[in-house]
């Protein structure tokens, strides 16, 4: 194995004009590099027996490459081995604030080779990706999806970030914090003394806009991030080198968050219960002077009057309001947010109102986490 590794050490960095597969030398590096790493640590004894499982060996590395990309952030890792049992892959505990993040990752075998990709499959790749968060993340902890693959030119990224946008935008999970996607590739370099390529890694996030705990997964990537390549890129795919496609001249090697498109927008329309007047201090009751809507925030729901159909509370959440009564100011009907079952995720908090009349000359900004209660 130490004769392969220095064999392809010294071979990517002086390469013919053309190879049939010109990342292979370079990924090969890296993934006995980061074996090397983790045979030192106590865990080893437990990953060992995936990472001779042919079935479990990329799905394995791709694991090893974001604990290792967590750590890298300063965030604390615990891996969970593989059982009988559905559990997440990791165990995250925040750095600077102790919470912890569960991660589960998803390898699809589609994404693992050069094989062009269809949308149909893209989609059965996403569907099943939502499968697998509900089935082992659990529900009273705020949770990450990572899509790890390889060597995917840049179209197939992007169509299936769409795909993921798309997907998440008709979701109702409060603990699905989003879907990151995680996918190791080589950087191809020309210099005087020869081509190089470099194994290199390409992070991004897609936030779930119905998320409702109080982790909030940044979106901002930091001009002046030293591990950000500042040169012209060429992609590689299809077994060659494209010269001709020049790609940005800025990429996160491994620690970008994408620069999100906003996702708010109500996307799930509902239409709210019609009540009776409720009697003088019986139920916390919102009114307003013509203010539409009443409630606005980045969430995914619209919450509709149940008799004229205006919106009285833009983008907000599942659990943004909780028995609390609203009266439309164009048909003068009153609309209820039903009493919501005790929220099981950690959140930032609730404000209550007390029993009485709610007169707003203005609307009120929604926050995720932040749950509003009538008493």
């Amino acid at each position: 194995m130490h004769v392969l590794l220095e064999a392809a050490k010294k071979a990517e960095i002086s390469l013919p004009e053309y190879l049939a597969t010109p990342w292979f030398l370079a990924e090969f590096t890296a993934t006995v590099e980061i074996i090397q790493r983790w045979h030192k640590k106590p865990i080893w004894k437990e990953l060992e027996p995936s990472l001779v499982n042919p079935n479990h060996f990329t799905h394995t590395i791709s694991k090893l490459r974001l604990a290792e990309h967590m750590e890298h952030l300063g965030h604390k890792v615990r891996i969970t081995p593989r059982g009988k049992n559905a559990s997440p892959d990791l165990i995250v505990q925040l750095y600077g604030v102790g919470s912890l993040l569960n991660i589960e990752c998803y390898q699809p075998a589609k994404l693992s080779d050069e094989s062009q990709i269809s949308k149909k499959n893209l989609d059965k790749i996403v569907k099943h990706s939502m499968e697998k968060a509900k089935r082992q993340l659990p529900e009273n902890t705020p949770g990450i999806l990572a899509i790890c693959g390889f060597n995917q030119p840049r179209k197939i990224l992007a169509t299936l970030k769409r795909t993921l946008e798309e997907r998440l935008k008709k979701t109702e999970r409060p603990n699905l914090c989003g879907i990151l996607t995680l996918f190791s590739s080589v950087l191809y370099s020309r210099r005087k003394t020869g081509q190089r390529l470099t194994p290199m890694m390409n992070v991004d996030f897609v936030h779930n806009p119905s998320y409702f705990g109080r982790i909030i997964i940044g979106d901002e990537e930091p001009e002046d991030d030293p591990r950000l390549i500042k040169t012209p890129l060429k992609e590689i795919a299809e077994g060659k080198l494209l010269h001709e496609n020049k790609i940005s001249s800025k990429i996160c090697i491994d620690s970008r968050t994408s620069t999100l498109a906003e996702m708010g927008g109500g996307f799930i329309k509902k239409n709210l219960k019609l009540v009776d007047k409720p009697a003088h201090k019986s139920r916390a009751v919102i009114h307003s002077r013509g203010i539409l809507p009443l409630f606005e925030g980045k969430g995914n729901t619209n919450y509709l009057c149940g008799r004229c159909g205006i919106v009285l509370v833009k983008n907000a959440w599942k659990f943004s309001l909780s028995n609390i009564v609203i009266e439309c100011p164009t048909c003068q009907s009153f609309n209820e947010f039903p009493k919501l079952k005790k929220i099981e995720l950690p959140i930032l908090g609730s404000v209550a109102f007390a029993k009485g009349d709610y007169y707003f000359r203005n609307w009120v900004v929604l926050i995720p986490g932040a749950c509003l209660v009538g008493l």
